[in-house]
């Protein structure tokens, strides 16, 4: 089968790998598309996660897969059924010459039935990346590409209820990409006002207003972030400042758009551990937390109800032939999510 690999020195292909092998308590699906995590895929290619990676590896998480066969154990998942996250490898182990940077952009991967193994093996330890793979429902039809993009939604929903964003919250989020845009939207959903999402380029923050619900944006590239706040919020400051960019000295200039009582939340991925905790007053601080698998009933029925369109979260659809294109696309700020579907 056909995997993206990548070397940590900046570079991107794909090659043959074999496909991977499921043992009783797994299926093997059919992946049908995977979407970029612009952030952490980026880190990956480029080595500058906070942890140790092992290269070269197989790219990927945001997948989506039909499962073709089950094994003898399973009890949990059918053939036909579509679900999430299917890898090609799972974190801390190896496919041929191959590691796990979570092994979503492949033609294979596979998924454990956790519950069903436990109940025989009290004392197993199934990857913890298993409590990833959901099913979708068949009364909820959603493309390939569109489905997706629950894994990103499912994880900014979670955030963005648990640093306590609800009914009249004010909030800031730093960034325009597609983290960035689905805070807001759940932010808009869970009945906050003003929310203001803050960037650096003009067509991004016009779709976060036009597509998203943004009720205003800020462009610091032309626009002086605090004093706008202030006029917008008639002096008082948000409630709570969201990261989304990584940058932890942008987040700590922005700390003046606060209230009194305010909060910053440091949502992304930064250089080190430490970074934001030796940035900032602790006490500015709120943790907050993504819960990807217990947002899952949620999302669903948040499409079902068309509170959100997955559609409006990514740029660019690819095959997977066109992974190097794709994250050239995103390195260049031509896209701001890329959803590669898989051929053949």
């Amino acid at each position: 089968m056909k995997a993206a690999i990548t070397d940590g020195q900046g570079n991107v292909w794909l090659a043959e790998t074999p496909a991977p092998k499921p043992n009783g308590y797994q299926c093997l699906c059919r992946i049908l598309a995977c979407a970029t995590c612009t952030g952490t895929d980026q880190k990956h290619i480029h080595n500058k996660l906070p942890w140790a990676q092992k290269y070269p590896g197989v790219l990927g998480h945001e997948s989506v897969g039909k499962v073709v066969s089950v094994g003898a154990k399973v009890k949990s998942f059918a053939v036909g059924d579509v679900v999430l996250r299917p890898t090609a490898v799972y974190p801390g182990e190896r496919l041929a010459d191959y590691y796990s940077l979570w092994g979503g952009f492949a033609e294979y991967g596979l998924v454990t039935d956790a519950p069903a193994l436990l109940a025989d093996c009290p004392t197993a330890k199934p990857s913890s990346y298993a409590r990833f793979h959901q099913k979708l429902p068949a009364s909820v039809p959603m493309s390939p590409a569109d489905a997706t993009m629950l894994i990103t939604l499912k994880e900014t929903a979670s955030y963005v209820a648990s640093v306590g964003v609800r009914l009249y919250s004010s909030l800031v989020i730093l960034g325009s990409g597609s983290v960035a845009i689905s805070m807001c939207r759940f932010a808009k959903i869970f009945g906050a006002y003003p929310v203001i999402v803050v960037g650096r380029r003009d067509a991004p923050l016009a779709h976060a207003r036009e597509r998203i619900g943004a009720d205003f944006t800020v462009n610091v590239q032309s626009e002086d972030l605090v004093a706008k706040v202030r006029r917008l919020t008639h002096g008082k400051g948000v409630d709570f400042v969201i990261d989304a960019t990584g940058d932890v000295e942008f987040l700590k200039r922005s700390l003046p758009v606060l209230s009194d009582a305010g909060k910053a939340a440091a949502y992304a991925t930064y250089k080190s551990p430490d970074a934001v905790k030796n940035a900032i007053d602790p006490a500015r601080l709120i943790a907050g937390r993504t819960g990807e698998d217990i947002a899952h009933q949620y999302l669903i029925d948040a499409v079902r109800l068309g509170l959100v369109n997955p559609a409006d979260f990514y740029s660019h659809r690819l095959p997977l032939s066109k992974i190097k294109e794709g994250f050239d696309l995103l390195s260049r700020k031509a896209a701001s999510k890329v959803v590669f579907e898989m051929e053949g």
